[in-house]
């Protein structure tokens, strides 16, 4: 049982009860109920259809950037097992608590990259002026808080079936750590490409060094082609062979 004493229970003493989920205290998450507006249950529909129409083997899931784990829960009820990726903070904590009852779901309190390294991380966001409302990120600038991120491929995971990456512009360098894995299991790859209607190219990727054509370019290489959108900012990627 968590008390308000202990460090989760501090966590927890701070949250909002959205739509039956822990989350936190923030002004987003307000306006959403403000509307009555329901984020738990996006894309759920058309990604059900893909599972059922391009993933027939169901074994295991990489949900890289889970966040509150909204779509962690839904891919938990799809797989046999879901292993789960995100920096330590009181985020991860509530996702934490969020899927306590998730009996085959893993949290990796740790980043997903291109190396086995530390790496340092911001949650600020400069835009809102305020912590970010998605979470902790990669700081390119290396100022910010270190955390570890790992390669995929060398954590051993077997048969991998889906690969869903959400990391604010650094899914260049989680691939390029996981390709060893995409190249021997071949899933069902979901990848951000977050796009504003002023900059269609780099929006998040620039500060990374790189912009959307090559990501693009790269997932190709790899041995795939686009299915199409889950979402206006999550592209789907099939293997060929």
């Amino acid at each position: 049982m968590y008390t308000a004493a202990s460090p989760m229970g501090e966590f927890l003493m701070r949250y909002l009860n959205y739509y039956g989920w822990r989350v936190l205290n923030d002004p987003m998450y307000i306006r959403f109920m403000e509307k009555d507006l329901d984020v738990t249950k996006q894309d759920q529909d058309t990604m059900s259809k893909i599972i059922e129409q391009h993933i027939p083997n169901r074994r295991t899931v990489l949900d890289i950037g889970c966040h509150y784990g909204f779509f962690t829960k839904f891919l938990s009820d799809k797989f046999d097992q879901v292993h789960a990726f995100d920096f330590p903070n009181d985020v991860l904590n509530y996702c934490k608590h969020n899927l306590k009852d998730c009996k085959n779901v893993t949290i990796h309190d740790h980043g997903i990259g291109s190396v086995n390294a530390m790496a340092a991380t911001n949650d600020w966001s400069y835009r809102h002026e305020r912590r970010a409302p998605l979470g902790m990120h990669i700081d390119p600038t290396g100022m910010g808080p270190r955390y570890p991120i790992k390669r995929v491929d060398s954590l051993g995971f077997k048969k991998i079936d889906l690969m869903m990456i959400d990391t604010e512009g650094y899914e260049i360098e989680v691939l390029k750590g996981a390709r060893k894995t995409i190249k021997r299991d071949k899933p069902v790859i979901v990848l951000e490409f977050h796009r504003r209607p002023k900059n269609g190219i780099d929006n998040l990727t620039r500060k990374f060094g790189y912009d959307l054509a090559t990501l693009q370019d790269h997932v190709e290489r790899l041995g795939y082609r686009s299915w199409g959108y889950l979402n206006i900012h999550d592209q789907v990627f099939l293997p060929t062979a």
